[in-house]
């Protein structure tokens, strides 16, 4: 830890210190309920949670990770020694130790080692294999070794992602304004669509836009498909120039220190095939329908059903590629959503109840293979905030077929 540059951390931080003192006392909550005396956090998104650290490449060997024990909020934070920057002016980071580059055993008797003068080496330590940072058998290996020096072992990986499930007042008023950011970003895209632009140069227009409204980026890359690549999925944008007649697909991720919002709109450039415009015209009262049918305390999957039965009621099945949603917060390329889901996952954490506080997305995405003149598909998102007197949409743009 270097002082001299924490004494000049200048600018905005994403929360105060007592937010980050609050998460921290819910976890060591958690843990004691579940009889852990410890947990070593590797999921980045969760590493941002309780600390505010924002590093940019989590790879598969990086044991990157915060020490925090059920009895204290004393924590230790582990980490490489190029990251004695990024640590030195993250604040709520007040005690670490740094590593050098090495086999990934050498790191592993590192934290042992470390566990063991916090005396945990025997206690009951959660750890978290599952996650893209670092890879299953880095943290099999870290569980070894602290099974080697006495400590019972757990997975724990959804325990912290449970918690920040339900947003925080300061939480919400951020992704409020990252919602802000999210339509302020669509506008900039949407009056810059005309013949000859490239997808790529789209791209950079809602970046450019995010960054000058004092947003970060994307917690994913951008969606974008023009024309015969208009009911693409999870494509990014090519150097593909649209043209007079073209439906332009736009799918991103507004976001602010890292806390994110999903929006996506399709626009047409000139007038469309009318059966575009019915098609999005008749979908676009799905999330009408959700807003009036869904209070607080409902089902997360009520959401779905909801949906679900819109999309029937109304003849979309026939091109119905995907109705549903996703939890929203906190997100780390490449990861983006939560493991709920407004729908049953094989391996999901289940149904929740919809709390004040909850944010997830809801996507009607139709692909049409019918040569419908202009392009393969279209689809718009919106991104909900569950209050405690319902559902709030956070975009305000319309969610019809949008002609340029």
């Amino acid at each position: 830890m270097k002082q001299y540059l924490r004494d000049q951390v200048d600018w905005p931080q994403a929360f105060p210190p007592e937010e980050y003192t609050a998460r921290r006392a819910k976890l060591r909550d958690a843990l004691a309920a579940e009889e852990f005396d410890g947990i070593y956090v590797t999921m980045p998104a969760d590493i941002t949670y309780l600390t505010g650290y924002d590093m940019i490449w989590y790879h598969s060997r990086n044991l990157t990770g915060l020490l925090l024990r059920a009895d204290s909020d004393d924590t230790l934070f582990i980490d490489g020694w190029p990251h004695t920057t990024i640590v030195s002016t993250t604040p709520e980071i007040t005690d670490a130790v740094f590593y050098q580059r090495g086999p990934v055993a050498d790191v592993i008797a590192l934290i042992t080692e470390r566990v063991k003068s916090l005396g945990l080496a025997g206690g009951r330590l959660a750890t978290q294999r599952w996650s893209y940072a670092p890879h299953g058998d880095v943290i099999d290996e870290l569980n070894a070794g602290l099974r080697d020096g006495g400590a019972t072992v757990t997975d724990a990986s959804f325990l912290i992602e449970e918690i920040r499930l339900i947003k925080s007042p300061l939480e919400i008023a951020l992704m409020r304004k990252t919602a802000g950011i999210a339509d302020t970003a669509m506008a900039a895209a949407r009056d810059a669509i005309r013949p000859g632009i490239l997808e790529t140069e789209i791209e950079g227009i809602l970046i450019g836009a995010m960054m000058a409204d004092g947003g970060g980026y994307p917690a994913i890359r951008s969606m974008i498909g023009s024309g015969p690549r208009s009911g693409t999925h999870h494509s990014p944008a090519q150097a593909r120039a649209v043209k007079a007649g073209d439906l332009v697909f736009i799918d991103f991720c507004a976001c602010l220190h890292r806390y994110h919002i999903n929006l996506n709109r399709t626009f047409s450039l000139g007038e469309p095939d009318p059966r575009w415009a019915d098609l999005m015209d008749r979908s676009a009262g799905c999330i009408d329908a959700v807003v009036a049918g869904i209070s607080p305390g409902d089902s997360l999957y009520k959401v779905h059903a909801i949906a679900d039965d819109y999309i029937d009621q109304n003849g979309l099945r026939r091109y119905c590629w995907y109705n549903g949603g996703y939890s929203l917060g906190i997100a780390v390329p490449p990861d983006w959503v939560g493991v709920h889901r407004t729908h049953p996952t094989p391996g999901g954490p289940g149904d929740r109840a919809l709390k004040p506080g909850m944010i997830f997305n809801l996507e009607n995405q139709f692909d049409v293979w019918e040569d419908w003149p202009g392009g393969s598909g279209a689809a718009y998102i919106d991104s909900f905030l569950m209050t405690d007197s319902g559902l709030d949409v956070l975009s305000e743009l319309p969610r019809n077929l949008i002609v340029v």
